[in-house]
């Protein structure tokens, strides 16, 4: 796995003196390439886990603004900034073993760069604003759970004047191309989704009982599958959840965590213990807080006899995230959610009660006097 990244930045005319086109590169000295190191802040393809953008994942698009003088402003817009990276796609090269886009950029002689990404760069349609707003539009979550794309954003790296040192990593390579290539503008990536999983046990007296289940299926009905977000000069300190604003209409679907037995194994059954995450670990739009019927999760089941496999038979029941929100209020960006499922059964218990003796009626009977 490689956490090192290389981008290079085209050097302003005015800057370089001379243009990208015809600029000798072997003129500038290679501490002037423009590195990134990218690194996905804790919890492509999936959740991605840990903090490690591996060089498989995808490619991710940056933005950077030039300023001659002063330092970037994060409360107003910059009005002397220039735009001097546009959405660039880097992309790893599989030759040169680094990331880096289709051209090379080089650091301004004087001055200061202030950078950010997203990824994965197809995802959605990207802006970014000399005010430092990053728009994201267009984005759309897969109601294919398994092909879901975990959607990142940057913390921004404002007033850089030179590659800086890497994050400190030994099980990962460093670049190999550039003469810093132990160097690079950190760039630390956040979340900007939820991420759900379910997992699942048997109620302890009913498997004491020699009972259990088996899970059949999850689906999260009527959530939000399409929107777009702004972030503002978010900072490696801040929590995404705190600075991520989801916008506009979205439109509802249902998400089937898992539509297969589990656990898979014939003759397996849930135990007293929480199971291994069940599906597809789930990535969701943020949802502020829970109301009304939207959204839910329907959960179906099959009871077993252990001791001779014998199905006795199966049930759906659907559940609003509003009434199971005593822990979990919200579904925030870039936390991670469980949901810890127990299945119970009604216990069978006996209500007694006789039948009442029914007057069957008084027989008359006259006595003979004369009876032996």
């Amino acid at each position: 796995m490689k956490k090192f990244f290389i981008i290079a930045a085209a050097a302003v005319v005015a800057l370089a003196a001379c243009t990208k086109d015809n600029a000798d590169k072997t003129a500038y000295d290679n501490s002037r390439l423009i590195n990134f190191n990218t690194v996905a802040m804790k919890a492509t393809k999936a959740p991605i886990a840990g903090t490690t953008y591996a060089y498989n994942a995808p490619a991710f698009g940056v933005f950077a603004y030039y300023l001659a003088d002063g330092n970037w402003n994060t409360s107003g817009a910059n009005a002397s900034a220039v735009s001097y990276m546009d959405d660039v796609e880097v992309a790893f090269n599989d030759t040169k073993d680094i990331w880096a886009p289709s051209d090379t950029y080089y650091w301004p002689l004087e001055g200061k760069l202030t950078f950010i990404a997203y990824s994965p760069k197809s995802a959605a349609t990207a802006t970014f604003s000399n005010a430092g707003v990053l728009t994201l539009t267009g984005f759309t979550v897969n109601t294919t759970v398994a092909n879901q794309v975990d959607l990142l954003y940057s913390a921004i790296a404002a007033d850089k004047t030179q590659n800086e040192s890497y994050y400190t990593d030994s099980g990962n390579s460093k670049n190999s191309e550039t003469a810093e290539g132990d160097k690079g503008v950190n760039i630390q990536f956040k979340h900007a989704l939820s991420q759900i999983i379910f997992k699942a046990k048997t109620a302890d007296d009913v498997y004491d009982s020699g009972l259990s289940f088996k899970v059949d299926g999850i689906t999260v009905n009527a959530a939000s599958t399409a929107t777009s977000m702004t972030v503002t000069n978010p900072t490696t300190s801040q929590l995404a959840s705190a600075i991520t604003t989801w916008n506009s209409p979205s439109t509802n679907a249902n998400f089937a965590v898992s539509s297969t037995e589990f656990p898979a194994a014939a003759n397996t059954y849930l135990t007293k213990t929480l199971s291994d995450a069940i599906g597809d670990a789930l990535l969701m739009i943020p949802v502020t807080a829970f109301a009304g019927t939207d959204p839910t999760v329907t959960i179906s089941y099959t009871l077993y006899r252990i001791s001779d496999n014998q199905d006795l038979g199966s049930k759906e029941v659907t559940i609003h995230f509003d009434d199971i929100d005593d822990v979990v209020t919200a579904w925030e960006a870039g936390k991670k959610y469980e949901y810890d499922l127990t299945i119970d059964l009604q216990k069978i218990y006996f209500t007694p009660s006789i039948v009442d003796w029914v007057d069957g009626g008084a027989q008359p009977v006259d006595v003979p006097d004369d009876a032996s």
